[in-house]
């Protein structure tokens, strides 16, 4: 099915080609996976900061963790039918409404993260042999931050109904 220029990219969550990703214990593998690679990462990132690794090294295992994220992020997503990436109008009232609880639910939660990865930035970047490795772990945080209310609704979300999924 080709996407329409009005529906964008919702033609694409919604088909039953990725049924198999809409399985709560799918999902929630997929946050446990990507939670996982951000612990990774931002130890990486602590680890290339206080030049603990050889310099090529580091780099490569932080850019091999990254794309090892795609895959990862795009069964979580789709789980969730997409609904943080899609245009509201392209969204259902009870999509919406997903949405904009999870968001609420993890509200503080983000802004707490938010303000950790720019401390922790700031305090890598001020005392680490390696402060350029600040900015990365700053990275990690805050796009850990900006990744909560997916996890958040890809963890919380029930099963969908068997008529649904058939």
């Amino acid at each position: 099915m080709t996407p329409s220029r009005t529906l964008g990219a919702s033609p694409r969550f919604d088909t039953e080609r990725y049924a198999w990703t809409r399985r709560r214990a799918v999902r929630r593998s997929g946050v446990v996976v990507e939670v996982v690679l951000f612990l990774v990462l931002a130890a990486a990132a602590l680890w290339a900061a206080y030049d603990v690794a050889d310099r090529g090294i580091g780099e490569i295992g932080i850019a091999v963790l990254f794309l090892l994220f795609i895959p990862v992020h795009s069964v979580v997503n789709l789980g969730v039918r997409g609904v943080f990436d899609r245009r509201a109008a392209t969204l259902d009232e009870a999509q919406r409404t997903m949405r904009d609880r999870s968001l609420a639910a993890v509200h503080p939660a983000r802004i707490v993260l938010g303000l950790v990865a720019v401390l922790a930035a700031v305090y890598v970047a001020l005392h680490a042999p390696v402060p350029g490795q600040a900015y990365l772990l700053g990275f990690v945080l805050w796009f850990a931050a900006w990744m909560l209310s997916s996890w958040h609704l890809a963890w919380t979300l029930p099963d969908e109904p068997a008529d649904l999924v058939d």
